[in-house]
């Protein structure tokens, strides 16, 4: 990781890294496992993984719910907040 300031200032992942590398650098166990959840929350900032995932979920629940209420004859609107 650079500097994590770039011409349009900090990086947004930038204080979960610096959390992330005071947590390693302060940590006496070899395998850094007390680190884990800062190293989580860092890689999520970056790639959101785990928000993506969420996201699918709901959006098969809001399907299934509108199938259902399609073959009961009542009805439901799914809701997207995206294009798809």
């Amino acid at each position: 990781m650079a500097s994590g300031i770039g011409y349009r200032g900090t990086n947004r992942c930038f204080p979960f890294w610096e959390d992330f590398q005071q947590c390693y650098f302060a940590s006496t166990e070899k395998t850094r496992g007390d680190c884990v959840p800062a190293r989580d929350d860092y890689v999520e900032c970056l790639h959101h993984f785990k928000e993506i995932a969420r996201v699918r979920t709901i959006q098969a629940v809001e399907r299934s719910n509108y199938a259902k209420a399609k073959a009961n004859g009542t009805d439901h609107k799914i809701v997207s907040l995206t294009d798809d």
